[in-house]
């Protein structure tokens, strides 16, 4: 795994992102963390809108100044506790949320495949409520978000096109 020096990020304070949420769309990256020796890749059950309640993908927005490297690594870290091979992540495509929360919110998800270090989970309480490991598409739980979806079909080369499903309003 690489070690990786985080580049200080900037937050917008709330009601600027509030105006940010009225008028742009909000870039975000969404990853397939496979853990070690074949053990499954990781879903973590959201506290947060969008997708609260839903069982998701670790991911977060981008900030200025990082790299997708640099967001890819603070995810794994942040969301999971884990480190992540970012130079063997691999691009699963993108897709746009649109949301009746927030301000009609639109996000431009960027999802890759990454592999952990460990499997030594340790999840974001103030983000979500737990997390389960899958190994296969028929494990994904129902009330798994849209976007989550479409990815991990991505993934595990299921036929299915689950973007005709609504994003939840």
């Amino acid at each position: 795994m690489t070690s990786r020096k985080r580049p200080e990020v900037k937050f917008a304070p709330r009601e600027v992102f509030e105006g940010i949420l009225e008028y742009a769309v909000i870039p975000t990256f969404d990853l397939v963390v496979e853990l070690p020796e074949d053990g499954g890749v990781v879903l973590v059950r959201r506290t947060i809108a969008p997708y609260q309640n839903k069982w998701a993908l670790p991911g977060l927005r981008m900030f200025k100044p990082e790299s997708i490297d640099d967001v890819i690594a603070r995810i794994a870290e942040d969301e999971l506790g884990l480190d992540v091979d970012v130079d063997g992540k691999r691009f699963l495509g993108q897709y746009v949320g649109r949301f009746k929360t927030e301000h009609e919110r639109q996000d431009l998800s960027t999802g890759y495949v990454v592999s952990a270090a460990s499997a030594d989970i340790r999840i974001n309480p103030g983000h979500f409520s737990g997390h389960q490991i899958i190994t296969k598409w028929g494990e994904i739980p129902p009330t798994t978000g849209a976007m989550y979806r479409y990815y991990l079909a991505k993934y595990f080369g299921h036929a299915d096109d689950p973007r005709e499903e609504p994003a939840p309003r």
